[in-house]
């Protein structure tokens, strides 16, 4: 008599190890099919209370909440505001070597658009204590601002910090941050920077009304052309036509 064999499957037996490599097998092909909702989360919380109103702000608030070893690596940092100026919250987004870091545009601009910000203060270190930025700072700025541009996001100010001071491309009409005006006659260059200036020594205590104008980028472009109207139609210079402004605007 013959015995009949059985026709039996084989069959697959897995230890611990291989079949965690299965797992992550499994996982892999689940993530390149799967949509995932990417979230902006929100950690090491720091206080800052009140309005962003100057570079100095942003400098204090920088130098003592977020900024670690200040002189061994650079550091990029954005704050990102609301329309009052208020911070939402700020993105330690690299950390590099003692003399460069990498900044990817996209991602910057990305939590901009998730956090529903309306403006954006860039940051970055000098280890050396060097305060000049570089050519390549430059063009990191105007990439920067002209891509938050795309979605109504103002880039209000790029600072590089040191241990002992810091450099504010807004304060020194930076052309990158400010714009191109290679077009603008020497005339009217020198004119808005002199209307720069003269709203530079605009406070709360004696021009209320401008000053709560001048916290948001569109209300300090709103404020220049007032500026600019009055002088062209009174002939006076930007220090006169201020005060008469804030005149106008309290009797409305």
């Amino acid at each position: 008599m013959k015995y009949n064999q059985p026709n039996i499957q084989p069959q697959m037996v897995f230890d611990k190890s291989s079949y965690s490599d299965l797992e992550n097998q499994i996982d892999e092909l689940d993530a390149e099919f799967k949509i995932r909702e990417i979230e902006v989360t929100f950690n090491k919380e720091a206080y800052f209370f009140g309005q962003v109103t100057s570079s100095n702000d942003v400098y204090n608030f920088l130098k003592e909440q977020i900024l670690k070893g200040i002189e061994i690596q650079e550091h990029f940092i954005a704050l990102y505001l609301n329309q009052a100026n208020k911070i939402i919250g700020y993105y330690h987004h690299s950390t590099g070597t003692i003399n460069a870091t990498m900044v990817d545009t996209e991602i910057v601009v990305a939590v901009a658009l998730k956090t529903l910000a309306k403006s954006v203060i860039i940051s970055h270190n000098h280890p050396s204590g060097n305060l000049q930025p570089s050519e390549a700072d430059r063009q990191l700025t105007r990439r920067l601002k002209q891509s938050l541009k795309l979605f109504d996001v103002h880039l209000v100010d790029h600072l590089i910090v040191t241990k002992n001071g810091y450099y504010s491309f807004a304060e020194r009409s930076e052309s990158s941050l400010s714009g191109d005006r290679s077009t603008m006659n020497p005339m009217e260059q020198k004119l808005r920077e002199e209307i720069l200036k003269q709203l530079k020594k605009v406070t709360q205590a004696n021009a209320p009304n401008l000053f709560a104008m001048m916290q948001s980028p569109q209300g300090y472009e709103q404020a220049e052309e007032l500026v600019i109207r009055k002088m062209l139609h009174d002939q006076m210079v930007p220090a006169a036509v201020i005060p008469m402004l804030e005149s106008e605007m309290e009797m409305i």
